[in-house]
């Protein structure tokens, strides 16, 4: 709803509602002089002791002003009836807030016919208070005030139509509005002004109504007004109108104004920035029941900015705006109980309320519970529960939870990957984000289902690289290094690499040890190289001694060499290195750059074994034995290691120790082993049960 539609109308000074009975008597009209205050309420008519109620109100002394509005109602007199009413309603003159007397006195006024209550009685049925709601009871009283020429009932009415979804006609909420706007009603002036604004997204018409209902006093009038020419909506931006028009509600203690405006001096809007003078104002906004100001008030106690710093102020202010279902202040009270660095810790608390401010649509609450669920921060990671809140917390527009969309359907977190699911997330985010900018490259580069762009991913690369990313360097340099004739190009590769390894990237590192070692762009210089790779290794934790005696022994990257490669093995044996160890015992098996020694390979192979329970290992010492190579055939002992290795689970000594018993009818064991293997993806084993089982 636009607006909260009161029971009351008015709050104070009482006596203001009588003026909207139109059909007073003639005594009504003649008796409005001053009363002596001490005169005998028995010698009074009902008429002067409502006039003198008024005056005990208004000279502070409530007791005696109840008293005569009670013998006034009890009298019969309407309009002291529905004035009784109202009392009862908003708890005045020390009395107690009470449904049931407000309903009875204003049943009373309306069966003689008193429009104010007619009114207050239709409000009573359209919110469902103290009654069920009945929208057509409501109705019906409001047709009867307006039967009886009140002009106010036209805007209740037509507000009623407006914001109630079981009765919305926009139709007659307009009809309703122009009536009573005929009659230079303040209230159906801003009805207009909403109905076209919100309703019709038609601003320009508004701006009239707006501008009627601003003139009139009306200070909700004055704050819309306000904004729609500070944003420039359906009129020229004019801050001068706007900071006219914003205090003017301010000074009616407009309590979504007087925050407006403490906003301006908050980030400095169309003035000079001043956040002293934006935390009073935003101090007294809260007193206004500003749950927006009562937030953005706690924000400062919580940092301890430009006030001390009181985390129970906060939490209190957080408070009160959540009473009002404010999400923010939900969210951020999780926060503080989420994170416990002011208080105790307190996790299922703080999920609770962004959970409950979640439901409220808060894009912040949805993003919080999206890293929550995302790094299983005190909860069981479930990157599907995070991509779900993302999600919503995009659709809803956060441009952070854009990237994170976007990045799970890339990498497939949560999700199958999918890049063209990822694709239009990463596009809203790259402005600001450098690695939505390199994932982008990544895509157009070599995605399995977006049509590749070279052109573009080195656009995407470039830029992200700039935005402070050194990914980009590494598949820069790679572009250039292994891409099609028009893109070839080893000097801008080189030059990609050297900034990647300013930037300690182990690829550009990698990939430039290698073209120095080969010669390849560069003067040969296979120390620098060395070096280069060595410092890759570090970055990587590898065994930098494994890893170069593994280029040297494979020779897919640079020219084979086996005396280098047993040289780095030796040293990595030192430092008890499996890999190395069985490596080497290949050579040894081999004879690869050694004289061939059986014995010298299972020692390896059992010190791999030993030291890191390296599974290819026992698969070589189970061929050794199983095929009786360089050893007598030890079926027995093979088969030992056979298992071993599968019991790994690598899927290779599964298809193995699979194959071995189902070709000796072991069946069971068999097929249990084959289907591990298949299970692990293992092509051989998923071809032999396709084929054969």
């Amino acid at each position: 709803m636009y607006r909260t539609i009161s029971t009351l109308f008015c709050l104070g000074i009482l006596s203001a509602c009588a003026s909207t009975n139109t059909n007073p008597s003639s005594s009504e009209k003649t008796n409005n002089s001053s009363i002596d205050l001490q005169v005998e309420s028995s010698t009074l008519t009902s008429e002067n002791k409502l006039t003198l109620a008024k005056q005990l109100y208004e000279s502070a002394q409530p007791e005696k002003a109840l008293k005569l509005y009670q013998e006034a109602a009890n009298e019969g007199l309407p309009r002291a009836q529905s004035e009784l009413g109202l009392i009862y309603d908003v708890g005045a003159l020390g009395t107690k807030e009470d449904n049931e007397l407000a309903f009875k006195w204003y049943l009373k006024a309306a069966k003689q016919k008193d429009t104010q209550a007619l009114i207050n009685l239709a409000a009573f049925y359209r919110n469902g208070e103290f009654v069920e709601q009945d929208l057509d009871q409501a109705i019906d009283y409001y047709r009867q005030a307006i039967s009886l020429n009140d002009p106010i009932a036209f805007c209740e009415l037509g507000f009623l139509y407006l914001d109630e979804p079981l009765k919305k006609d926009l139709q007659l909420a307009e009809t309703n509005f122009l009536l009573g706007a005929n009659q230079q009603q303040t209230s159906c002036y801003l009805g207009l002004a909403y109905l076209f604004h919100f309703e019709k997204d038609k601003v320009k018409q508004s701006l009239k109504w707006y501008q009627l209902a601003a003139d009139a006093g009306d200070a909700s009038a004055q704050y819309n007004l306000a904004t729609l020419y500070f944003d420039g909506i359906a009129t020229e931006v004019d801050p001068k109108q706007g900071i006219h028009y914003l205090q003017l509600a301010v000074e009616q203690n407009h309590g979504s104004a007087t925050g407006y405006l403490a906003n301006m001096y908050d980030f400095g809007w169309f003035v000079e920035q001043d956040k002293k003078l934006a935390i009073q104002l935003y101090q007294r906004a809260a007193e206004l029941g500003d749950a927006g100001s009562m937030v953005n008030l706690a924000t400062f106690f919580e940092s301890g900015q430009f006030v001390p710093q009181d985390i129970d102020m906060a939490l209190q202010l957080y408070q009160l705006a959540a009473q009002q279902n404010n999400a923010l202040a939900l969210n951020n009270m999780a926060s503080i109980y989420f994170n416990g660095e002011y208080v105790e810790r307190n996790t299922e608390l703080g999920l609770e309320l962004f959970n409950k401010a979640a439901t409220m649509n808060n894009t912040q609450a949805l993003y919080n519970l999206g890293i929550i669920y995302r790094d299983g921060n005190t909860v069981k990671r479930d990157r599907a529960k995070a991509l779900s809140f993302f999600q919503q917390a995009a659709d809803l527009g956060l441009e952070r939870a854009y990237f994170e969309v976007g990045k799970a359907y890339h990498l497939g977190l949560g999700t199958e990957k999918n890049d063209q699911l990822a694709l239009p997330y990463l596009l809203k985010s790259a402005n600001n984000n450098s690695l939505a900018t390199h994932y982008l490259g990544v895509i157009y580069y070599k995605s399995d289902l977006i049509e590749h762009d070279i052109d573009k991913a080195i656009t995407y690369f470039e830029k992200a690289y700039s935005q402070g990313e050194i990914d980009p360097t590494a598949s820069l340099g790679q572009i250039y290094e292994f891409g099609s004739p028009s893109h070839h190009d080893v000097d801008l590769a080189i030059a990609w690499y050297k900034k990647g390894i300013k930037g300690e990237h182990p690829y550009a590192y990698m990939r430039l040890a290698l073209l120095y070692m080969n010669g390849e762009g560069v003067a040969k210089n296979m120390q620098h190289g060395l070096e280069l790779y060595s410092t890759y290794c570090k970055l990587r934790k590898y065994n930098e001694n494994m890893k170069l005696g593994n280029l040297f022994f494979f020779g897919n990257q640079i020219k084979q060499d086996y005396q280098q490669a047993r040289y780095f093995y030796e040293l990595a044996l030192k430092q008890q290195d499996s890999t190395a160890a069985n490596n080497l015992g290949e050579m040894y098996r081999l004879g690869l750059g050694v004289e061939q020694d059986i014995e010298q390979a299972i020692s390896l192979y059992q010190s791999a074994v030993e030291w890191h329970g390296q599974a290819t290992a026992m698969l070589n010492l189970s061929e050794l034995y199983l095929e009786g190579e360089g050893v007598p055939v030890d079926e027995k002992l093979g088969l030992s290691w056979l298992k071993k290795a599968a019991e790994t689970d690598n899927s290779e000594a599964q298809y193995r120790l699979g194959k071995y018993l189902l070709d000796r009818n072991v069946t069971s064991a068999g097929k249990i082993w084959m289907s591990r293997s298949a299970d692990a993806g293992n092509e051989k084993a998923i071809e032999y049960l396709q084929q054969k089982l």
